[in-house]
């Protein structure tokens, strides 16, 4: 038994010894570690800021994050301005179709949806107002002398183009 107990002993000693410096715990040790993860938050502390809308902004280091409010559906209702600048006439229903060079003024509610023959998509989305899916760049939103130049009513909340395919905004 005496042997067992020397051998025990001899095995303590040697993995005892065998440790590395690196390894030991130590007081000094332990305290290092969350200075350095301190250290590296305070130079990449995050603000925070949210704008009229409800957006939030999160700024982190030299990044910027975006989280969009989400959109509250009303039922409010808008105008929208379409012109047609194609050289075919856009179906919306059987009888309802915007010619070329002709324009039209959709009271569109908040939670309505205006798809056009062409494919295009006028939406209320649930992250921002008045979302357009345009999968063939046949849109253009219009604004400043454009506005004018193409008889936007004052009234209209939106305006937009029906272009060819391709010459819209990307």
């Amino acid at each position: 038994m005496r042997k067992y107990i020397q051998i025990l002993i001899i095995l303590l000693t040697l993995s005892a010894c065998g440790q590395k410096e690196a390894e030991k715990k130590t007081p000094e040790n332990v305290n290092e570690k969350p200075v350095e993860s301190e250290q590296k938050t305070d130079s990449e502390k995050v603000e925070k800021w949210t704008d009229s809308n409800g957006n939030v902004f999160i700024e982190k280091g030299n990044e910027i994050s975006i989280i969009p409010a989400k959109y509250n559906k009303t039922g409010k209702t808008y105008k929208v301005f379409i012109y047609n600048e194609t050289s075919d006439g856009i179906g919306i229903i059987s009888d309802l179709k915007i010619k070329p060079n002709e324009s039209k003024v959709f009271n569109l509610k908040d939670t309505d949806t205006l798809k056009l023959e062409n494919g295009v998509k006028f939406m209320f989305g649930e992250t921002y107002g008045l979302e357009i899916e345009d999968k063939n760049s046949q849109v253009s939103g219009l604004g400043g002398k454009y506005l004018d130049i193409y008889k936007v009513p004052d009234d209209a909340e939106w305006a937009f183009v029906i272009v060819p395919i391709g010459d819209g905004d990307k």
